[in-house]
């Protein structure tokens, strides 16, 4: 009658921080981080000295589409710029843009992560290579 889950820890989401701030650094970027749970809470939000503060916003609301939409954000955006269904841009509180990307352990959806500040395709490639820490745990 009752499940088990895993649960995305603050820990993790240091280290995936970690991981995304490495990377950002390493192409010159100045971004802002957000985590949120399964939930869409958020659980850690990072933003590099002189990042834009309208990345707060769209970070953590990459990362709460994500995670409520079950799938990543570039889905969205290439359903909006691929096949013209601009219908998605009136999704509630919601960002179809890349870099919004799942946090999963195996199967299972604990949280996301919503990378703002730069190109979409490069808030999203930061955010991807992030993720990956949890592969390795």
């Amino acid at each position: 009658m009752l499940a088990k889950k895993t649960t995305l820890t603050l820990e993790a989401a240091k280290a995936i921080a970690a991981a995304a701030e490495a990377e950002s650094k390493k192409l010159g970027l100045r971004l802002v981080i957000a985590i949120v749970d399964d939930g869409g809470h958020l659980v850690l939000l990072q933003r590099d000295d002189n990042a834009q503060v309208g990345s707060v916003e769209i970070a953590t609301l990459k990362a709460r589409t994500a995670v409520l939409f079950r799938r990543n954000t570039r889905d969205f955006q290439d359903v909006v710029e691929g096949e013209g269904r601009l219908a998605l841009l009136c999704i509630p509180n919601g960002v179809p843009l890349d870099g919004g990307v799942l946090l999963k352990a195996g199967d299972e959806i604990i949280g996301a992560i919503g990378v703002s500040g730069a190109s979409d395709e490069a808030d999203g490639d930061v955010g991807r290579i992030a993720s990956s820490v949890l592969a390795s745990h």
